[in-house]
């Protein structure tokens, strides 16, 4: 064989911050290929990052690979982000590799080659075949029938029958059914695009003057056309041969609506989405299309920000302030930070858009020698549509069911206009406890600090913390008194106090617990068109990038739980939600109202609130995070720690805080702390905050730190894991 013997170093996914040298085999490698590898006892697939003649280990010593596929899954510029985001965010590189990799490809190399079949009856398939099957073939049988009334996907006929393939197999043989790969219809719908404003037509001009990197934030409020800015400027992209274009959404339930826009907008381009709705089968498929180039847009929410892309131009974040954009467990990257690297990597524009801008963002935009491009769309795109007016009303005894007069007679008012109406509440389930008047006693989880939520439909009390659930109960466990209610409201609550007072009104739940089939949110853009639903009541799931003509009022309740958090971004995100949930009334030539449920109404958030000012209410803002060096003044960390044992986590924290503080440089280090929630899915957990002037001083402590608890005696008890950058206390 020609071939030398070579030194390939791969990347596995263990909690081991290094990669893995392995003899070629003499079998011809490139890098980014994929590679099964014995690993221990295990044959573990792994990712050729590098290739060389040497290794610091004896060949002797090293094993060699089993098998190669062909498919190149990483090039060498996302080597290069995902080595930067390993090293930034302290995550092993294995790890961080293998976290981005569409989940099928993670299973052995021959489980992963076949895209998604969809399987279709031949004409010799008959009812008659069917009633001759011997009784024992139940599966076939159901699968024959199924297949007789209409085609069927891959994924459904998993869902219908367990032992699927040899079904199918069985019916292939005998030739009943053929099958072919499957290609999701394209919306025929092609829409023109609507006439843009004076402002609008500037924001693109602009942005068209970019050829390399810059990054802009598009500031617009909300109905301001945010949207259809970034659809004619991709349109401009596209008029050019190997050209992608990379748009990141915060959250699932905003892709179905985008989605279908931009395919009527382009239909004749290849667009993909990426998301968790979809089956292992589909993002794979859509995601090998973004990484040959056959994808010209991608839509994707955070994880698609290390999809391959090998001709992309242009990087689009939506709602770029939006938490959704962290990671919150494992890998804890930002994806809008991410972007901006791979943008500046690439030499691309990246545009930022949004109505409430990130702290961060408007600072970059505004006083950091204006590092961001700022545009501004400060009118409504729709012609007469203009902001809805936002009033506070007072919480006081005359509220009826949480839901007060004044909100009663205006839902009342839509009703008979046929208007439609929005009632947010942030939180979902019937009650955030269960709660005894005899003894006091309340509901709580066992494996959390925190109380279980009352879920009447489902007859459960749930943790929305860790997952723990249990019957709901109707004598109290402590001293065995019936005398159990409910405290507090969630939308599952509010959902009945609204059909009681509105009887012959059309109303809709819309929150996680409703919305879990890819189908829900369609549904519920296609009966608000269509006014079908007169009252929608819901959670942040509502509050942001939704386009509902005929809704003309929202209501807020129990706004008041977030204005006195102990976590120092409370008023910033609080004023985000409302701002942004305010902004679903109004949207087109119907006049929009915005009435907020408070016993607080003089509070600066509602203030500002009411005066749609977020450039006062930041500005504000600004100066208290700079009177306290807090971001974006300053550059932050936490370790997060938590063991099943207290006395070991406590143990471990205070040890490594002591090693942090001898370390002696300009990073301020605070004393340990327990979170919020002490407690979650029986694990203790401790925290501690960095505190740094200059980024590069805080990643080098970090750095020997790292080090430093990787070798402490307790490492193997405890969970530890360090959070840069984080938006969450």
């Amino acid at each position: 064989m020609n071939e030398k013997q070579k030194i390939l170093k791969v990347a596995i996914n263990v909690p081991i911050n290094q990669l893995f040298d392995y003899l070629s085999n003499y079998i011809p490698v490139k890098i980014g290929q994929y590679v099964t590898v014995p690993f221990g006892k295990r044959k573990v697939v792994g990712i050729v990052c590098a290739i060389n003649s040497e290794s610091d280990i004896h060949p002797s010593k090293l094993k060699s690979i089993i098998a190669v596929d062909n498919e190149i899954i990483f090039d060498v510029a996302m080597f290069k982000l995902l080595n930067f985001v390993s090293d930034y965010y302290h995550y092993p590189i294995g790890q961080t590799i293998m976290s981005v990799v569409p989940a099928r490809l993670k299973k052995n190399l021959n489980q992963y080659k076949q895209s998604e079949l969809i399987y279709q009856a031949t004409p010799i398939l008959s009812k008659e075949f069917i009633d001759q099957l011997p009784i024992r073939q139940t599966r076939i049988r159901k699968v024959a029938e199924a297949l007789l009334k209409r085609d069927i996907r891959q994924t459904e006929i998993m869902k219908l029958v367990s032992n699927w393939s040899d079904c199918i197999e069985q019916l292939k043989v005998r030739g009943y059914v053929k099958s072919k790969k499957y290609e999701p219809e394209i919306s025929r719908i092609v829409s023109k695009p609507p006439k843009l404003n004076k402002e609008q037509k500037n924001v693109i001009k602009e942005l068209l003057k970019i050829d390399n990197y810059q990054a802009s934030l598009i500031y617009g409020i909300t109905g301001s056309g945010k949207t259809e800015v970034y659809m004619q400027l991709i349109k401009n992209f596209l008029e050019y041969k190997n050209t992608q274009i990379l748009v990141l959404v915060p959250e699932i339930n905003l892709t179905p609506q985008l989605e279908n826009r931009f395919l009527a907008r382009f239909p004749n381009k290849n667009l993909v989405t990426l998301h968790s709705h979809l089956s292992d089968i589909e993002r794979l498929d859509n995601w090998r299309k973004a990484k040959s180039g056959e994808a010209r847009i991608l839509i994707g929410t955070r994880l698609s920000i290390f999809t391959p892309m090998p001709f992309l131009k242009l990087i689009i974040v939506d709602e770029e302030h939006d938490i959704s954009f962290k990671q919150q467990d494992g890998l804890r990257y930002n994806a809008r930070d991410v972007a901006m690297v791979r943008a500046k990597n690439t030499n691309i524009p990246i545009v930022l858009g949004t109505a409430t801008p990130s702290l961060e963002s408007w600072y970059n935009a505004n006083y950091k020698d204006n590092k961001y491009n700022l545009l501004k769309l400060t009118n409504r795109a729709i012609k007469n549509s203009t902001l809805p007016k936002i009033d506070t009303i007072l919480v006081n005894d005359k509220t009826k069911y949480g839901i007060s007069r004044l909100l009663v007679d205006a839902i009342n008012n839509r009703l008979k206009r046929k208007e439609q109406s929005l009632i947010y509440i942030n939180r979902r389930g019937f009650a955030p406890v269960l709660f005894c008047s005899n003894c006091n006693w309340h509901s709580e989880c066992n494996r959390c600090s925190s109380k279980l939520v009352v879920h009447a439909r489902e007859k459960k009390l749930k943790c929305h913390h860790c997952g723990y659930e249990k019957k709901l109960i109707n004598k109290c466990p402590s001293c065995m008194s019936s005398d159990l209610h409910p405290l507090g409201a969630g939308t599952q609550k509010i959902e009945e106090v609204l059909k009681k007072l509105f009887p012959k009104a059309s109303i809709l739940r819309v929150d996680r617990d409703t919305t879990r089939s890819k189908k829900s949110l369609s549904l519920l853009y296609e009966k608000m068109n269509k006014r079908e639903i007169d009252i929608l009541v819901g959670t942040q799931m509502l509050s942001k990038g939704h386009d509902f003509p005929f809704l003309s009022l929202v209501g807020v309740l129990d706004a008041d739980n977030a204005l006195y958090s102990p976590d120092y971004r409370a008023s910033e995100k609080l004023f985000s939600q409302l701002l942004q949930v305010s902004g679903r009334a109004g949207r087109s030539d119907i006049k929009g109202e915005v009435l907020i449920q408070t016993n607080f109404p003089n509070n600066p958030v509602f203030e500002a609130i009411k005066k749609n000012s977020y450039e006062s209410f930041v500005k504000k803002l600004l100066q208290e995070r700079k009177q306290m060096d807090l971001p974006p003044y300053s550059f932050t960390a936490i370790l997060r720690v938590e063991s099943k044992q207290l006395k070991q986590a406590e143990k471990f924290i205070m040890e490594t805080t002591k090693y942090a503080k001898s370390l002696k440089n300009n990073v301020i280090i605070y004393d340990p702390l327990r979170p919020t929630i002490e407690r979650l899915n029986s694990y203790e957990r401790f925290q501690l905050f960095f505190q740094a002037k200059n980024r590069k001083e805080l990643q080098d402590l970090l750095k020997k730190l790292r080090f430093y608890m990787i070798e402490h005696p307790l490492v193997n008890r405890i969970k530890w894991a360090l959070d840069i950058d984080p938006i969450e206390f």
